[in-house]
């Protein structure tokens, strides 16, 4: 398929260098925007531009890196190099994406590790490699949503389970304590939290606990909704 469209970009003129370079361009691009695609639909911070702009881009490195191999460098030198700088450099993009949120819980760590694949991708079209490219997009689609679906199950019925809570008193938290007491729960540890609150008199904490045994996590969290004086509550 793809020398096909190289072989249509040469009827019009188009030298094979160029033809090739341009297919190459537009399929990491594709390639770069479908999985960021997926990161867009969740609202991560690196988006389909971002990761279209980066495969797109460790792609125009490697073809540079070709054209400057076969060109000017006479096929001396190590044709590798730029491919070695394009994977140790797109490390300070990933770290961008990463942040830890007002509840202690760090984001982004799987935005930035789809951004390194996706530069290895673009390397892999770059290159030439059609196959490796399409094959490392497919797995990565597939290895996304089946983790993804294989992470809920076990997060939701794991024995250790975080949750950020805000309530309207100091009885509240009394009454939380309690309740954890009751059902057998340990509290791993406890901070509170005076920021990040709805209102400035309400009690907030993070609390790490363990439940003793497998427990439905959203069970959990149902049974605490129904406590007087809750004003928010998450996993975290």
């Amino acid at each position: 398929m793809f020398q096909s469209a190289i072989a249509f970009l040469e009827t019009q003129g188009v030298p094979t260098p160029f033809a090739t370079a341009i297919i190459r361009l537009l399929l990491g691009s594709i390639c770069g925007g479908l999985i960021g695609l997926e990161r867009e639909m969740k609202g991560r911070p690196a988006g389909l531009k971002t990761f279209s702009l980066v495969c797109m881009g460790a792609t125009l490195v490697m073809v540079t890196n070709e054209f400057i191999y076969v060109n000017v460098a006479n096929s001396t030198g190590d044709s590798a190099r730029m491919a070695a700088q394009v994977i140790s450099g797109i490390g300070f993009l990933g770290a961008g994406t990463i942040m830890t949120t007002g509840n202690d819980r760090v984001k982004g760590l799987t935005t930035a590790a789809a951004l390194w694949v996706t530069a290895a991708i673009g390397i892999a079209i770059g290159t030439g490699f059609y196959f490796g490219g399409i094959a490392g997009l497919i797995v990565l689609y597939l290895s996304s949503f089946t983790y993804r679906y294989i992470d809920a199950v076990i997060v939701a019925k794991s024995r250790i389970m975080r949750i950020y809570v805000e309530g309207e008193s100091e009885e509240f938290m009394l009454n939380l304590v309690g309740f954890f007491q009751k059902n057998e729960i340990r509290i791993i540890s406890l901070v509170r939290k005076d920021e990040n609150k709805w209102f400035l008199k309400d009690s907030a904490a993070t609390i790490e606990m363990d439940l003793g045994r497998k427990r439905n996590h959203l069970e959990i969290l149902d049974e605490i909704r129904k406590m007087k004086e809750l004003r928010y509550i998450e996993e975290v």
